[in-house]
C-alpha cells in the first residue's frame, strides 16, 4: 500500500493558493521569465465560477447560500462555467507559450492538455474521447468522456506577450463520481442566479467507478503519477 506523502504526485493546496500559483506562472511566461509550468493539484471543497458570473442577478445570494452549505465560492479568470472542487477532484494546470493568431491553436492547446490524461486512461484499460455531455456541469466539446459520461472538464486562458501568447490550460478530473450533495449545491447556485440549467449526477463518472479491481487506490496513484510525469517532461525548470 502506498501511504507516504512524499510519493503523492498530487500537491494538496488551498484553492486560493492554487489560483494564485496559476496567475503567477502565467505572468512569468508572459514576461519571459519561463517557458512552461505544470501542476497537478487538489484542494478543499469549494465552488469555482468564471468572473463573468459575478455580474448575474442573484450571484451574491448564491455565494452566501453556498458558503453556508460548506461550499465557499472563488472566481477564476479562465472561461467555462461553475464547477465544484474538493478532495475527490484532481486538477491539471499546464501553462506554456503559444503562437499568435493561428485559428487552430485553441484546439491544439486542448489536445496538449488532455493528451497525458487520455494516455493514462488508456494505460489503465479505459477508452476515452472528447465530447460534450448533456446534463454535465461546465459542459464543453473538449470534455474527456468515458462511455458517454464526463470524466474531465477543460478550460483555457490566453494572454498576449511579445510576438506570442502565454497560454493557461486547466483540466479537472473526477476521481469519484459527484454525489447528490454536490449536484444539489450546483443546481441551487444556478437557481439563485436565475439560470435555467439542471446538472445530473448520471452525466458524470469518476475513476473509481471505471476500475473493477479491489486496489483502486494503487490504480489511482499509478494513473496520477503517469499524468504528472508526462506533464512535467516539457515543463522546465521543475516546479518551485
Amino acid at each position: 500500500m502506498i501511504t507516504a506523502a512524499a510519493t503523492d504526485p498530487v500537491r494538496k493546496l488551498a484553492l486560493a493558493d492554487a489560483l494564485a500559483w496559476e496567475a503567477a506562472r502565467l505572468t512569468d511566461i508572459a514576461v519571459g521569465r519561463r517557458d512552461a509550468a505544470a501542476l497537478l493539484w487538489s484542494c478543499e471543497p469549494a465552488l469555482v465560477a468564471p468572473s463573468k458570473m459575478a455580474k448575474l442577478p442573484g450571484f451574491a445570494r448564491a455565494c452566501a447560500q453556498a458558503a453556508d452549505a460548506g461550499w465557499p465560492v472563488h472566481l477564476r479568470a479562465t472561461g467555462g462555467d461553475l464547477v465544484p472542487q474538493g478532495p475527490d477532484i484532481v486538477n491539471l494546470t499546464l501553462l506554456f507559450r503559444g503562437p499568435q493568431g493561428a485559428a487552430s491553436t485553441l484546439e491544439s492547446a486542448y489536445k496538449r492538455l488532455t493528451a497525458p490524461i487520455r494516455e493514462a486512461l488508456s494505460q489503465a484499460g479505459i477508452s476515452s474521447c472528447h465530447g460534450s455531455v448533456a446534463g454535465a456541469f461546465c459542459d464543453g466539446r473538449f470534455n474527456i468522456t468515458v462511455m458517454g459520461r464526463k470524466f474531465a472538464g477543460t478550460a483555457q486562458r490566453w494572454r498576449p506577450m511579445a510576438g506570442e501568447m502565454a497560454v493557461q490550460t486547466h483540466a479537472m478530473m473526477l476521481i469519484r463520481t459527484p454525489d447528490e450533495n454536490t449536484i444539489t449545491t450546483l443546481n441551487r447556485f444556478y437557481l439563485d442566479c436565475r439560470i435555467k440549467r439542471v446538472i445530473h449526477a448520471s452525466a458524470h463518472v469518476g475513476l473509481h467507478d471505471l476500475v473493477q479491481l479491489d486496489d483502486k487506490e494503487a490504480i489511482q496513484h499509478r494513473f496520477l503519477r503517469m499524468i504528472a510525469d508526462r506533464a512535467h517532461l516539457w515543463s522546465a525548470p521543475r516546479l518551485s
